[in-house]
């Protein structure tokens, strides 16, 4: 699994994990949470963050999507689950995006899913080809493996994961793959928690190799998160063609913190660069690391060879 490095030194440090989430709800929240108001319904935006346990919480995270998404250019989905399914936040989550690398997950899902019902494990061309696509994002590797699991097995796992707004692509290009926030969390869901889909040992394979990823793929949703966190992630993205824009996604889980595992979510399209989106990513995502730990936000450390790195 990644650890989130330790914070740039330097940087200070706020004492007092409550105190710290007051001041980054406070102008979220003012007068509205003194009176005990529950999280926000959805908004015209298509934000909605629902928690009856940590409403304090939900509030704040809606305010900072909210006000992010309103401040970048281009299409943004977000999804967060967290406290043991007792907060779920959404932006746009039914909106439908090309997954990119996050495509990647549903092969390997499917995969795993398949092997134990043919009542074997992976053979070492299966573990090899499934190693390089997560880790490197190798396109050999991703093509191999997509045409192995093949597509009514890949089509059998997505009905079976309940992810109605994720659909193959005609010509089975994994990048093209349509998907949305919605989708994304429940896949995510199902590589954390125990369900009927995929069994203990093949939820640990996929958090490991996504815990592995190289260096120049760890960005996105991990940037923010707490020192010393657990992160098993899958970032991605793919400029369109024929335009200047661009798409860019995150997708991961994180574990090891004092809240225990929670799951984010980033989908972006139509940015005017690959570091535009990235960027975008990472402001929501080390805000609402901030918010659901109740730390400081974090300033995110960018590898050699990651987006924005010198």
């Amino acid at each position: 699994m990644l650890r989130t490095p330790a914070l740039t030194p330097g940087r200070a440090r706020t004492p007092g994990r409550h105190g710290a989430l007051a001041r980054l709800t406070a102008v979220a929240t003012g007068a509205v949470l003194a009176l005990g108001v529950a999280a926000p319904e959805a908004r015209a935006g298509g934000s909605a963050c629902t928690s009856d346990a940590h409403p304090q919480v939900a509030v704040a995270i809606d305010e900072v999507i909210e006000r992010i998404t309103a401040e970048r250019a281009g299409d943004i989905a977000v999804g967060v689950a967290a406290f043991n399914g007792e907060l779920t936040c959404t932006h746009r989550s039914g909106d439908v995006f090309d997954a990119v690398n996050a495509g990647e997950i549903v092969v390997l899902a499917a995969l795993l899913r398949r092997a134990p019902e043919e009542e074997r494990g992976l053979s070492p061309e299966e573990d090899q080809a499934a190693t390089r696509m997560i880790t490197r994002s190798d396109a050999a590797a991703t093509g191999w493996l997509r045409d192995h699991v093949g597509t009514d097995a890949m089509q059998r796992f997505i009905g079976l994961a309940g992810m109605p707004g994720t659909r193959l692509h005609p010509d089975g290009t994994v990048g093209l793959m349509k998907t949305n926030a919605a989708d994304q969390l429940r896949l995510l869901e199902l590589i954390t928690e125990p369900n009927d889909v995929l069994g203990d040992d093949q939820r640990a394979y996929a958090r490991r190799l996504m815990g592995e990823v190289d260096d120049e793929q760890r960005w996105g949703v991990l940037a923010g998160a707490p020192e010393g966190a657990e992160i098993a992630a899958k970032n991605g993205w793919l400029h369109n063609d024929g335009t200047d824009a661009w798409r860019a996604n995150s997708v991961g889980i994180v574990d090891g913190t004092g809240i225990g595992p929670y799951r984010m979510v980033v989908l972006t399209d139509g940015n005017t660069g690959r570091d535009y989106g990235v960027r975008t990513i990472e402001l929501i995502s080390r805000e609402v690391h901030a918010v659901l730990n109740g730390t400081p936000v974090r300033v995110p450390v960018t590898p050699a060879g990651a987006p924005g790195a010198a």
